[in-house]
């Protein structure tokens, strides 16, 4: 082989071009960020061959303020509102100079948007009193527009976007029908005067009716986008079926209709509509608007879906691709009244407004939702997130509201709509459960807000009234929402909740036990000692009955203390050293959220005063978490996404507040860290496009996510997380709130490093660090077999993969075999043909080496011994097949979501070793088939990854027979960020293999030498 060959690169399918590329909220969102940062930090530049920036009251700028105020409404912070309201408050407010002229009247569409948010009457007045001098004193200016005279009425089309919609907006707010009248009759003059008929689109001015370019008509691409955005604006003032919205609707879908059958085959439209191939030239405002305004037809439910939404990813596709590095939207025709010329390097104000108002309804199309918004984040006190415990009571009001739009009086349960197929309900009878489900883990949320503010108002509803009625409903037996007492030997999902309760009763007694009466107050205790009084899961579940049995104590009455004491002891039983418990059979985040939660909750309420002792032994368990548990989030304050219905664990990061209960024990700690992680965490989530669905969190993942979806979980069950808002019980002089945030043991001990491991002997669990991309990992052991196993999730990819990491969230298995991180098995059997590895024990950690064996549950004596070796940039892999038959087997990488729309994979040949590498724009994977690898193969699926509808994995299949001596297989699983390229040296892992009785010697590339025996 030559040396040509021998690093050759070629680069194969999935190249980043326009066509084809999948589109998700996060990559439109980012975009979106991109533009506006950009336009804002060139914002008082020179545009369109002028001498001088644009005023900031012009039409041009008038035009961004209207897509700036719809990336401002979803954005993370209210960074953009502020700029908009500086706009504002430099123009004191006021229209520009021409009082008839609608260019001058634009910007009063972003002062009415900021007078809707802010209330402040001193942000309208002026534009109304614009608009009233215009309805008191009409202009009698001719309709036509001839030399550029007779501006005072709307004469040419653009004036269709720049004025219109504030008078439908004013009749809004005022509530005075005088200013759509006026605006209804003026609109039809000029739609009378400019629009063709024939061919459903709008001539610019009267000056183009009858003239023909190369035989057709002239119809400006931006004119008519001005007129379809426009659209938009008014309709979204007026009611579906009332007079104005019909009028304008009928406009809208004659000109949709239109719009599609003329877009060109790259996905934009030419500047001189029907004439592309007059104009090839792409040209991205126009496409803009027109991609504004079909996104939101569909989301409106004007225009046909499987119709409309296909010419719609094009034009996106079309719009991001002339984008450059920077975040300038090219290709903007400059200021002009007909078609023209663009160029990729000149853009306009206007066309970066455009696309961010295309934006904002292309993210509803493709399923982004509202998020949480940082109001006024403070970057002093905590620099890496902007939180503080007020951002803390902000987001859990957010969640609460969301919560209770769903409630009109008292007497709603807190049931909200059914995603996905894998939760409950299935039938009726489970309806009762759902409803207190909801209830008590609301509660969650409720209880510290109600701490500080008992008089707490939401929707109307007075959240202390709203909650003492529910819990009576639940003892009166003709009520829907009634929960029997326990008569059997299981206590089911019932017992959850009222752990849940009792938590919540022991943290704001005085709103919800305090004012029952002494008769409800025994049924209460009645019937929930009657779940907690008997048997339990053996897991973290007796802590539910634990607090149930520890609150009516406190309270008094008789319950069964031998039966408490047996449940905290076998509690503390399942403590493995190193701040881990063991769930039984799994570690996972309930170690956190539950086991390393309750113990000091319930010590600090009730048990350093009923058994000290217990309550001590809880304490020193509880305080190794300040040291181990935060190398478990990454860099930027991400938690690893592991184990089944991660929207839940947004709980994890609970115990970081609760170490303030041992300040005085803690005196070294980094209470700004730990507030970092948590606060970083809670961002992860609520900031995320999918994570609300119906203004409620959604069940399984960032969005839903049937493979990480347990079957008894409901919709309301996802309230579980809000035990991380149990921090706002502490007082805001505490270290947690008060300490600066920093990025803590990143910015210390891992600061230097590469590649760092922590193994803990009792949990035999492996933590490693990656310094390069700021990400976390964790290597843990699970066996539970999947035949005959009542809750087979815990055999499933939630549990079971080679490793998590913070920086690629798990795919899950499909039918097809296609395996991330992981093993797979080909067995021959029909039922299960493919069987992902599930079956692991863990082995021994030694130099740096973690060593389990993976076993086949379908094939006796099919096993592999495994080796994992952190890498500074990934993971080596020297596993060793075990097996008394031949068996085929593929191995994964890391998946990679394409968030960015695409995935971009090169193929190279590195001392004879075919390589593949995979990119998505903001991560590369690479892996490398060192020893033993039959093939190597990129898969693209759909529908397996929690994050996008797309994802690629690199696998490598191997057939091994038992003949062959060589069962030794070597993988390298790199990965950097996206930007550089792979170099040969890093591609090159492993220089020389020496295998000799059962051990095996590595030489890397540096001649470092590693030897790892199975």
């Amino acid at each position: 082989m030559n040396i040509l060959r021998a690093f050759l690169i070629i680069f194969l399918i999935i190249p980043f071009s326009s066509k084809g590329q999948s589109i998700n909220p996060v990559s439109v969102r980012n975009e979106m960020k991109r533009v506006a940062d950009w336009q804002i930090e060139h914002f008082r530049e020179t545009y369109s061959g002028r001498e001088e920036p644009h005023h900031i009251a012009d039409w041009t700028n008038g035009a961004l303020y209207v897509g700036m105020v719809k990336y401002a409404e979803m954005a993370k912070d209210d960074r953009y509102w502020k700029w908009l309201r500086k706009v504002g408050e430099e123009q004191k407010w006021k229209l520009y100079h021409r009082k008839y002229m609608a260019d001058d009247h634009t910007v009063g569409q972003m002062y009415i948007e900021l007078f809707r948010k802010y209330g402040d009457s001193a942000m309208l007045k002026p534009t109304q009193k614009g608009i009233d001098f215009v309805f008191e004193n009409p202009s009698k200016q001719p309709i036509t527009l001839d030399n550029y005279k007779h501006l005072e009425r709307w004469t040419w089309c653009d004036a269709l976007f720049m004025a219109p919609p504030i008078w439908a907006k004013l009749t809004n707010i005022t509530g005075e029908q005088k200013y759509s009248d006026f605006m209804m009759k003026e609109y039809e003059v000029t739609r009378d005067h400019l629009f063709d008929e024939e061919e459903n689109l709008f001539y610019r001015d009267n000056s183009f009716i009858g003239k023909l370019d190369h035989g057709k008509k002239i119809f400006w691409s931006r004119g008519n986008g001005w007129v379809f955005g426009g659209l938009t604006l008014l309709m979204d003032e007026y009611k579906p079926g009332s007079k104005e919205y019909e009028y304008f609707k009928d406009i809208y879908l004659k000109m949709a209709k239109k719009l599609i059958a003329i877009q060109t085959p790259e996905g934009h439209w030419a500047m001189s509509l029907l004439g592309h191939d007059i104009y090839p030239t792409p040209e991205t405002s126009g496409t803009s608007f027109f991609t504004f305004g079909l996104a939101w037809g569909v989301n409106h439910g004007l225009l046909d879906r499987e119709t409309y939404v296909p010419h719609i990813e094009k034009a996106w596709n079309c719009l991001r691709g002339h984008i450059t590095k920077d975040g300038m939207l090219g290709y903007v025709q400059p200021i002009g009244a007909a078609p023209g010329k663009a160029w990729p390097d000149k853009t306009e104000v206007y066309g970066s407004g455009a696309f961010l108002a295309a934006g904002s309804e292309v993210y509803k199309m493709v399923g982004g939702q509202p998020i949480f918004q940082l109001s006024e984040p403070d970057y002093k006190k905590s620099p890496k997130t902007g939180m503080t415990r007020k951002h803390w009571k902000d987001a859990a009001l957010y969640m609460l509201e969301g919560a209770f739009s769903y409630i009109k009086t008292n007497d709603d349960a807190l049931k909200f709509p059914k995603i996905g197929t894998v939760g409950y309900p299935r039938y009726d009878s489970q309806i009762p459960t759902e409803k207190l489900e909801g209830l008590c883990r609301t509660l969650f949320v409720a209880a510290p807000l109600l701490k500080e503010n008992p008089e707490l108002v939401v929707n109307g509803i007075k959240i202390a009234d709203y909650y003492q009625q529910n819990i009576l409903n639940l003892l009166d037996e003709n009520h829907p929402s009634f929960i029997p007492d326990n008569t059997k030997d299981w206590p089911g999902q019932v017992l959850v909740e009222f752990g849940a309760l009792s938590m919540s009763m022991f943290s704001v007694p005085e709103v919800l036990w305090d004012p029952l009466t002494q008769e409800q107050k025994d049924t209460l205790a009645r019937k929930m000692i009657s779940y907690a009084d008997g048997a339990t899961v053996p897991s973290n579940w007796k802590f539910f009955n634990i607090f149930v049995l520890s609150f009516f104590k406190d309270r008094g009455y008789t319950v069964n203390e031998k039966l408490l004491e047996e449940y905290l002891n076998k509690s503390l039983d399942h403590y493995r050293g190193d701040g881990w418990y063991n769930d039984n059979p799994a570690y996972d985040y309930y170690s956190m959220w539950a086991f390393q939660m309750y113990g000091p909750v319930w010590s600090e309420l009730f048990g350093n005063k009923y058994y000290p002792e217990i309550a001590k032994k809880f304490k020193e368990n509880f305080l190794p978490m300040a040291e181990n548990y935060p190398y478990m989030f990454s860099e930027d304050g991400k938690m690893i996404m592991w184990g089944r219905s991660i929207t839940y664990r947004l709980a994890s990061v609970s115990p970081f507040p609760l170490l303030g209960f041992y300040e005085d024990d803690l005196l070294d700690a980094n209470w700004g860290a730990l507030r970092r992680t948590s606060s970083g965490v809670l961002l992860q989530f609520l900031q995320h496009p999918e994570f609300m669905k119906d203004r409620i969190p959604t069940l399984g993942f960032y969005g839903a996510f049937d493979p990480s979806t347990q079957y008894y979980s409901c919709r309301g069950s996802v309230f579980w997380m809000a035990k991380s808002f149990l921090s706002l019980l502490s007082p805001e002089e505490s270290k947690f709130w008060s300490a600066e945030e920093n990025n803590g043991v990143w910015e210390n001990e891992l600061k230097n490093t590469t590649v760092t491991n922590r193994f803990y002997k009792g949990s035999e669990i492996m933590v490693t660090n990656y310094k390069d991309i700021g990400a976390s990992e964790i290597r843990a052991w699970c066996n539970v077999p999947r035949i005959g196993i009542k809750e087979p999730f815990r055999s499933s990819e939630n549990y079971n993969k080679l490793s998590y990491n913070s920086a690629f969230p798990w795919q899950a298995d499909n039918t097809a075999g296609t395996v991330s991180m992981n093993y797979v098995f080909k067995t021959n059997q029909e039922e299960y043909p493919f069987e992902p590895g599930h079956i692991y024990d863990f082995k021994k950690f030694e130099d740096g080496v973690y060593y389990r064996k993976l076993s086949s549950e379908y094939m006796e004596n099919v096993a592999v011994q495994l080796a994992d070796i952190p890498l500074s940039n990934g993971i080596l892999r020297v596993d060793k097949v075990e097996a008394d038959k031949n068996v085929s087997f593929s191995l994964g990488h890391y998946a990679l979501a394409h968030i960015n729309g695409y995935i971009s994979k090169k193929v190279r040949e590195v001392n004879g070793k075919e390589v593949h590498i995979i990119d998505n724009g903001e991560y590369q994977l690479a892996l490398i088939p060192i020893k033993g690898w039959d093939a190597i193969k990129t898969i693209t699926s759909t529908d397996i990854h929690p994050e996008t509808k797309e994802s690629t994995v690199i696998n490598v299949a191997a057939n091994y027979k038992r003949s062959n001596k060589n069962n030794l297989y070597i993988t390298a699983m790199l990965w950097k960020k996206s930007g550089e390229p792979f170099t040969d040296n890093e591609l090159t892992v492993v220089k020389k293999i020496k295998a000799k009785k059962g051990k095996v010697t590595i030489t890397s590339s540096d001649n470092t030498k590693r030897e790892i025996s199975h």
